[in-house]
């Protein structure tokens, strides 16, 4: 089938019934500027593309609602300024490189799919009356511009269906509002009956007031919003296998689904025995969360899952869980994964553990993480009774091979987490090159507990970890969208018991605000981990802190301690910057020297880059690498001050470039800084 020269188009265009996926993604359509989808019509020698509304759109309307005055005129883009303006009457949206409908005599346009209305068999556009609205109200499909970011003004949700609209007063209204009946009777309000009516009115099962329907007692001066008033009978067979019937009660209760209060409107299941709000009928039956591997099922009596009488904690907020009410809880046999359902609903959790609805346990996959390694085994030995790895190539550093050794060494630090040396690790003989084995081991792709779906292993660059905030090298894992974190972080579990001056056994919680115990600092966003049993919160950046450290100003290794139980007020002092320490935060301690530092002047401004690093600064057209100078101070390229502290300094023979860190990464374009 072929549609000869539409409007002037100099060849023939092809009829298609269907889209093919890939073009669907490439291909706009000239007429109105969307993807191509659906039946189409298309020049297989210029690559001009109408979808079939757009090609057979009318060349002219007579009595268009927007415009009855005069007939509408379909016009190409080189029309469109001489003979209609650059803007659409009705959205006033831009039209730019797109067909309208156009008015010559009053100058004004309409872009083609806000002026393309339904019509009914005699192709008359299609309007009602509705005793809410003053105007008629015209019926359009969810492709019309104009729905684009509106709301209901019945029931104040998104425009996602085909919706009835008035152009005059730029009020639209969802089909199913615009059908809600005159009058009902409900089992609200039993005593007389209820009458649709338009206004802004304070809703008396809400508690809020706002504009929209509502259905109105004019005897008992009553209002109701029509969203609020709820169904007898709920049937949700995806949910639930059993209707569940309106409960209307003058008191409070539990919901047995989320265990949380609610007042007056419940629904009941007569089977299960169980009462609930209306919203957590549609709760899914199972869910996926990145904290656990399995999948979640629902469950409204835990005690039942379980067969016994033990008390539970949530894996989210490590609160206790009731057992009579409802829950998730691991679909795997003798796994005691136990999560609250409003932890699971939680807007803030959802983003920061993926959770996300399954229709069916059995479509969750787990991440295969075999034969996702990086390195290749040269050469094997035996350990006590383990074999490991005694010689390796490491893709991060294959110019040589690596050997194993399992004798501590807090001198050198890590190339992958750039922590001291503190268990066995892989060296290489031939260059400052170190891998702890457990970081040599890393799988090149994971699931971590926070959000995102699967992180790749990266092996190099310089960039900010999104978690604790600190600039790094060495490793790092990153999403498909860019969300970057070191080692250190991603390896560091969501709950897990840490040894200070005592045991706490610590988890995330992403909404805690309170102040670091090691530190003292906030963290307004990202949360802190936190004790489930005492107040002791620390930050992403305090938890990582190495337990042993090194520093100039003391031979010895200095250790992390917790609290200064020395009174004498001279000793809340570092002994490195000669400012006064806060006894109750932690420091590093010389036992032998009985010097006390801040954790700042040990580990400095960017602990986490490992000197001689490589970097890439897009202002130089040479490698640069991380430096501390000595000896002397050259003077920064960007402010001319002495380089005292973290720099870069140019590796090509003969370059001078040098600049501290501080000042070049902000010329730097990205915030991540891989190469």
């Amino acid at each position: 089938m072929e549609l000869q020269q539409h409007l002037g188009h100099p060849h023939p265009l092809v009829f298609h019934p269907e889209m093919n996926h890939q073009s669907e993604e490439t291909i706009c359509c000239f007429g109105c500027k969307r993807k191509g989808k659906g039946p189409n019509f298309s020049c297989s020698e210029c690559g001009f593309f109408l979808h079939k509304g757009c090609a057979e759109a009318p060349i002219e309307i007579q009595h268009h609602p927007f415009h009855r005055d005069h007939p509408l005129i379909l016009r190409q883009l080189s029309s469109i300024e001489e003979q209609g303006g650059d803007y659409c009457k009705v959205c006033h949206c831009y039209i730019g490189e797109q067909f309208s409908y156009c008015c010559s005599s009053c100058k004004i346009a309409f872009h083609l799919k806000c002026s393309l209305l339904q019509r009914d068999t005699s192709g008359n556009f299609i309007e009602i009356l509705h005793r809410t609205h003053q105007h008629p109200l015209l019926l359009m499909d969810n492709q019309n511009f104009l729905l684009k970011y509106r709301e209901c003004f019945g029931c104040s949700t998104e425009l996602v269906n085909d919706s009835y609209g008035c152009f005059d007063c730029n009020i639209f209204f969802h089909k199913k509002c615009v059908e809600l009946p005159i009058k009902i009777s409900h089992p609200y309000h039993r005593k007389h009956q209820l009458i649709l009516e338009s206004d802004f009115r304070f809703c008396n099962l809400c508690q809020v007031s706002h504009s929209g329907l509502f259905y109105r007692c004019s005897i008992c001066n009553l209002d109701f919003h029509s969203e609020c008033l709820p169904p007898s009978v709920i049937k949700d067979k995806k949910h639930h296998e059993h209707p569940f019937t309106l409960l209307l009660r003058p008191n409070s209760f539990t919901c047995d689904a989320c265990d949380t209060q609610g007042d007056n409107v419940s629904y009941i299941c007569s089977t299960c025995n169980i009462q609930v709000h209306k919203d957590c009928i549609s709760l899914p039956r199972f869910i996926r969360l990145t904290l656990h591997r399995h999948p979640l099922s629902r469950n409204f009596f835990l005690s039942i899952h379980f067969h016994d009488s033990r008390t539970w904690d949530c894996r989210i907020c490590y609160k206790k869980i009731n057992m009579e009410h409802g829950s998730y809880c691991c679909s795997r046999p003798n796994c005691e994964f136990v999560i609250h359902v409003k932890c699971a609903i939680s807007w803030e959790n959802k983003f920061w553990y993926d959770i996300t609805e399954l229709e069916n346990p059995d479509e969750f996959k787990e991440l295969d993480e075999s034969g996702n390694l990086i390195f290749r085994v040269l050469r094997e030995t035996k350990v006590g009774d383990n074999v490991v790895a005694a010689e390796i190539i490491h893709s991060s550093h294959d110019q040589h091979s690596l050997t194993f050794n399992d004798e501590i060494n807090d001198n050198k630090h890590c190339n992958g987490c750039i922590m001291p040396i503190s268990s066995s690790f892989y060296y290489c003989s031939c260059c400052d090159f170190f891998l702890h084995k457990a970081c040599a081991e890393l799988p090149r792709r994971t699931l971590l507990w926070f959000p995102q779906s699967s992180f790749r292993l990266l092996t190099d660059g310089i960039f900010k970890c999104w978690l604790c905030d600190y600039d790094c090298s060495g490793f790092s894992y990153k999403t498909a969208n860019g969300l970057v974190v070191c080692l250190r972080c991603a390896t560091t579990p969501h709950n897990f018991t840490y040894q200070a001056k005592e045991p706490h056994y610590l988890f995330y919680d992403a909404e805690n605000v309170s102040n670091c115990s090691a530190c003292g600092r906030r963290r307004d966003r990202k949360g802190s981990y936190i004790c489930k049993d005492c107040n002791f919160v620390l930050n992403s950046g305090c938890v990582t802190l190495p337990k042993t450290a090194r520093h100039n100003f003391d031979e010895h290794p200095l250790k992390l301690v917790y609290e200064d139980n020395n009174d004498y007020p001279l000793h809340h002092w570092c002994d490195i910057c000669e400012k006064e320490r806060d006894s109750k935060f932690w420091f590093y301690h010389c036992k032998v020297c009985d010097n006390a530092m801040h954790p700042k002047c040990i580990l400095g401004e960017y602990p986490f880059i490992k000197l001689g690093s490589k970097y890439k600064y897009k202002g130089h057209p040479h490698p640069l690498s991380f430096i501390q100078k000595i000896d002397y101070h050259p003077l920064c390229e960007k402010c001319r001050e002495p380089c005292q502290d973290l720099s870069l300094e140019c590796e090509e023979h003969g370059c001078n470039f040098v600049g501290h860190w501080k000042c070049l990464r902000v010329f730097s374009e990205v915030y991540s800084y891989h190469h």
